[in-house]
């Protein structure tokens, strides 16, 4: 009798799983991002185009390759929308979302005010090594003539003593996260030829000591990107397509 409850009750299990019935947990798929640190740059402060702070802003530091300013306010819409609340809008949603995926994840700044500056270029740069980020991702929108659109990322040339050790590993992450963002349907920059630059000039990177991109994720300056950009449902689309790209990079 024992054993027909026993050969009943297996039977039961068997059919509750092949139905769709509960995976024990132990079996269950472990979240993608469990486990890694990823530093999320939101650009440029609102407050950067405030006045009060020009001085703080006017200070200067040479990156390795050149002397460049503190921070910039960064550019527009046509209609007067500001790259940092489309930076801080998308960075918010990307946090969230690479939360749920287990990820742990770290930003430069925590608001956008136009009572904040900052922070310098340095410090954003130094960010993702202070909080032992396996890559930094700065998010930015570009200002480039009206005629072009899509996004495309900027990684860090060899800079003796200052990139060398990031340089190959940041172009090899851009590649895949470019390739991961637009076939998440991003559209690609019409105006920046593989969708990526190697540059020695941006600060951000070169003062960065862990993995780092910076995305450029559309052209302000565009109709159709300035549209996208400055909406709600645009900048969630924005997310989803950063999140994609970041898998990519990461393999996960």
């Amino acid at each position: 009798m024992k054993y027909a409850v026993a050969l009943a009750t297996a039977a039961l299990s068997l059919g509750a799983l092949s139905l769709g019935g509960a995976v024990p947990a132990s079996s269950a798929p472990a979240q993608p991002l469990a486990g890694v640190v990823i530093a999320l740059d939101p650009g440029h402060q609102l407050g950067n185009s405030n006045p009060e702070f020009f001085d703080e802003l006017a200070r200067t530091h040479f990156n390795g390759h050149m002397t460049k300013g503190c921070n910039t306010s960064g550019t527009a819409t046509n209609a007067g929308y500001p790259e940092s609340t489309f930076n801080w809008n998308v960075a918010r949603l990307v946090k969230d979302r690479l939360e749920a995926l287990g990820a742990d994840v770290r930003m430069t700044r925590h608001s956008n005010s136009m009572r904040k500056w900052g922070p310098c270029v340095d410090e954003r740069g130094r960010f993702g090594s202070k909080v032992g980020a396996d890559l930094m991702l700065s998010i930015h929108g570009d200002g480039a003539s009206s005629s072009g659109y899509g996004f495309y990322v900027m990684v860090p040339s060899v800079i003796k003593g200052w990139t060398d050790d990031i340089s190959a590993k940041s172009i090899r992450l851009g590649k895949r996260f470019v390739s991961g963002m637009a076939g998440a349907g991003a559209p690609r920059s019409t105006y920046i030829s593989g969708q990526m630059l190697i540059t020695p000039e941006i600060s951000t990177l070169n003062f960065s000591d862990v993995p780092v991109i910076l995305l450029e994720s559309g052209n302000m300056r565009n109709s159709a990107d300035a549209a996208r950009m400055s909406s709600s449902a645009g900048q969630r689309q924005y997310a989803d397509w950063v999140v994609a790209g970041l898998r990519a990079a990461l393999r996960a």
